[in-house]
Parts: C-alpha cells; sequence; structure tokens
C-alpha cells in the first residue's frame, strides 16, 4: 500500500504527463539523455524502493548502487534555488552526478520506467540527441517541468534531496529496506547520507507572466487532484 506521499507524487506525475503538449522525438531505447545526473527526493526514492522490494530484486540494486560512479554533497536546490533568484541573488545551478550512463539501462531500457523519477520523466527533446548533440527543449516546457519539481521538492520537505543514488543508498537503512542494506557496505550508506540535503518548502515560482497563462493549467491540475476525498493542494497544505 502506497503512503499518502506516494499517492499525491503519482498524482502529479498523471497530471504532468496530460499536460505535455511539447512535441517529442524520444522514443523506447533513447537513452543518451539517461546518466546518473538524476536529482530527486526521499518520496521519489521511497517509490523505487518499494517497486524493487514488491519484485523481490533487492539483491539486483544493491549491485546496481555499487556501480555509480562518484557523486556530491548537494549545496543548491530547486526550491534554494528559486528563493535566490526571487530574492534578486545571483546563483548558479548545480550537478549533482556524473555523465556516465545511468546503471539502471538494460540495452538502453529503463528496468524502473514505472517508477522513474521525475527528472526522468519530464527530460525530452524536439530534435534527436546524441553524445555532442545535446537535447532541445522548449522555454515554457522547461518553466513547467521546473514548477512541477518545485512542488515535488515541497512534498518532501525536512526529507532527503539529492543525486538519486545517494538517495537509495540514504534510505537503505530503513528497517523496510534492510534486505537490501545488508549486501551493501557500510560505508556506501554512510556515503549517501553524507551527500544528501533536505527538501525545502516552496518559496514561490520562477514564472513570468507569459509562460504563466500556459502553465497555469497544469498548475491547477495537479493541485485539485483529488487523493480520497482532499485535494493535494489540502495536503501540501496539511489542510
Amino acid at each position: 500500500m502506497l503512503s499518502l506521499k506516494e499517492e499525491v507524487l503519482q498524482g502529479i506525475y498523471e497530471e504532468f504527463e496530460q499536460w505535455i503538449e511539447e512535441k517529442s522525438v524520444c522514443k523506447k531505447g533513447c537513452s543518451a539523455c539517461c546518466t546518473q545526473n538524476v536529482l530527486i527526493t526521499a518520496v521519489e526514492g521511497e517509490l523505487i524502493h518499494r517497486y524493487v522490494r514488491d519484485k523481490g530484486q533487492e539483491s539486483w540494486l544493491a549491485a546496481k548502487l555499487q556501480e555509480t560512479g562518484k557523486t556530491r554533497r548537494v549545496q543548491v536546490t530547486t526550491n534554494s534555488f528559486a528563493a535566490s533568484c526571487l530574492q534578486g541573488d545571483d546563483v548558479i545551478p548545480e550537478s549533482y552526478g556524473n555523465e556516465e550512463p545511468c546503471p539502471f539501462l538494460k540495452d538502453n531500457c529503463c528496468t524502473i520506467y514505472d517508477v522513474r523519477p521525475f527528472s526522468c520523466r519530464c527530460f525530452i527533446s524536439e530534435i534527436v540527441c546524441k553524445p555532442g548533440v545535446p537535447a532541445e527543449i522548449g522555454s515554457t516546457y522547461l518553466s513547467a517541468s521546473s514548477a512541477v519539481m518545485q512542488i515535488i521538492e515541497h512534498l518532501g520537505q525536512g526529507e532527503y534531496l539529492g543525486n538519486m543514488f545517494d538517495v537509495l543508498l540514504a534510505l537503505s537503512d530503513l528497517p523496510e529496506n534492510r534486505a537490501l542494506f545488508r549486501q551493501l557496505p557500510a560505508s556506501l550508506s554512510d556515503q549517501g547520507r553524507a551527500n544528501v540535503n533536505k527538501a525545502l518548502p516552496l518559496p514561490g515560482f520562477l514564472l513570468i507572466e507569459e509562460e504563466m497563462a500556459k502553465v497555469q493549467p497544469l498548475l491547477e491540475a495537479i493541485f485539485s487532484h483529488k487523493i480520497g476525498d482532499r485535494s493535494i493542494e489540502d495536503i501540501l497544505n496539511n489542510r
């Protein structure tokens, strides 16, 4: 059974996928953008862990977590970056992993596709991308994706946020993940906890006026999405 936060997360995913209007050339087997530079929250990490537990694939995940490259501690989260921008401060976005292929790929396809995090879900391109030819994304779509990332960080505020593999490692010592934890070197779990930061509440959206008209329907759909008899907006505001 999913936790309330996991249900909210899936509701956000659902509304975003229904909203997407961008023309994309991405298709199954297209994995040039599938690197280890993926930022997630604990809620997204918990959904991945649940998926692995339900399939009895803890040994598989333990092996994959030991295949990742070097990461580093998150200094700037999506919402801290937004807060700085809204205050007029200059800040440079960070990268949290490396550009090596994601170890969750098999034959250029994602093995956790059903529970892939939002950073992966929102990454599309209007042109065929490959090494040396980066993805091309419309500015409105990019702004909408950033707004949804802010909502997801707000959902997980106070909990882990960081590179996907660090978050998965940091969550490995939870009681429900003990079968995985026992198969990992203790130093890896410690590394995960050392590299993650905490998710922050939403300070406001980084949307210019002309983009708001296009993005507003998405935000309204997300906030009005019902989980039981409560809307996501009510849940996010603890009502």
